[in-house]
């Protein structure tokens, strides 16, 4: 809010200023009369904060784009979890990284602007350049992924907004550009490879051979082991600690880390005995459960890749994702009698509905269930 201030001139004049608290500065306008005073206060208080800060003139010109996402990187990292900081860090290096190269003269945070953006969305869904620098460089990634998808720039551009949202509040831009930015269409979502029974056993056989010859490959066996008898998220698995299991109780928990914390709320429930036999047969050296042969855990990208390899081992084509495991695991357990309610709370989904979007029934066991009943003429 605005208040009018008087200050006297050595002759005993007095002089009335309209006085704006902005970004922890404060603004002393003059207005000379009060009743100048009293309009120029309504006129302020009028605008909107992007307009208030240009009338005001407080935005700092200063400030370079890379100090600015440094010190936001700062800000973020005392107040979200370890895992989100570093996808934060890895956009913001993407958006320098273009900069560099498409705009190498805009340096400084007040000028970039609405066109900066909408270009970056265009060049992320098209350019290869713009992809090996996003990769950091390593070899081959460019050409063994594909460029982003619209869902994951239009991800990107938000944490941009957040930014420079969070720029705005300080004072280092005038205008927000990511402001006026329309989210790209999203091309039609990846229907889920869900595996039949057999298809499961085949996969686990797979597996089976390549932990004999390999011990590194061993305890990617019982992580996708895992996977199928508890449906859990791929970030859920690769978190989760000796502390977070009770195997005479036979219970997991997904529960929060320091440095992590569960996609949808902390649960608990049982695991069947395939899965307690996969714990049983990893030694407790270690604080995370499912690791490498160093200590380091697992990431997602290792669970990733462990799916391919096994899937292509066993001849099951399609399966490329973590994700499609927890699908499976879903699909086969409501096929067998388990309502709705209870594997949503097995699975962690806020809702009803959601559990319903990842519900996949197998077209054989639709066939069966519809000849149960028949009334032949």
């Amino acid at each position: 809010m605005a208040s009018i201030q008087v200050k006297k001139t050595k002759t005993g004049k007095p002089i009335h200023y309209v006085v704006v608290l902005r970004g922890g500065k404060l603004k002393w306008l003059r207005a000379g009369t009060k009743t100048a005073a009293q309009t120029l206060k309504r006129e302020i208080e009028a605008l909107d904060s992007e307009q208030q800060r240009e009338r005001l003139g407080l935005v700092d010109e200063q400030r370079r784009i890379d100090d600015c996402f440094s010190e936001y990187l700062e800000y973020v990292t005392l107040r979200t979890a370890a895992s989100t900081v570093q996808r934060y860090r890895g956009v913001l290096n993407t958006f320098m990284s273009f900069l560099t190269i498409y705009w190498p003269r805009v340096s400084m945070i007040h000028e970039v602007t609405l066109r900066h953006v909408e270009d970056y969305q265009r060049r992320r869904l098209t350019s290869l350049d713009l992809k090996r620098a996003a990769d950091g460089g390593r070899s081959g990634t460019h050409t063994s992924k594909r460029l982003p998808k619209p869902q994951t720039v239009n991800y990107e551009v938000s944490v941009l907004r957040s930014v420079f949202v969070w720029g705005h509040q300080r004072g280092y831009l005038s205008r927000i550009p990511t402001k006026g930015v329309a989210a790209l269409k999203p091309k039609g979502r990846r229907s889920s490879r869900v595996l039949s029974p057999e298809e499961c056993h085949a996969l686990l056989t797979a597996g089976q051979a390549l932990a004999k010859k390999s011990d590194a490959m061993k305890m990617r066996y019982h992580a996708i082991v895992f996977f199928l008898n508890t449906g859990l998220r791929s970030g859920e698995l690769c978190h989760l600690t000796w502390n977070d299991v009770d195997c005479e109780q036979g219970l997991i928990h997904v529960q929060e880390k320091e440095d992590w914390e569960p996609k949808s709320y902390a649960r608990s429930f049982f695991m069947n005995e395939s899965a307690l036999a996969v714990l049983r047969s990893i030694p407790q050296r270690y604080r995370y459960i499912f690791t490498k042969q160093d200590g380091e855990r697992f990431s997602t990208d290792d669970m990733r890749q462990a799916v391919i390899r096994f899937a292509k081992e066993a001849g099951i084509e399609g399966l490329s994702r973590t994700h499609d495991l927890r699908h499976t695991y879903n699909s086969l357990m409501q096929m067998n009698g388990v309502d709705v309610g209870t594997m949503g709370k097995i699975l962690g989904h806020q809702d009803y509905e959601t559990t319903m979007i990842y519900t996949h029934q197998l077209q054989e066991h639709l066939k069966r269930s519809a000849r149960k009943v028949e009334f032949p003429g």
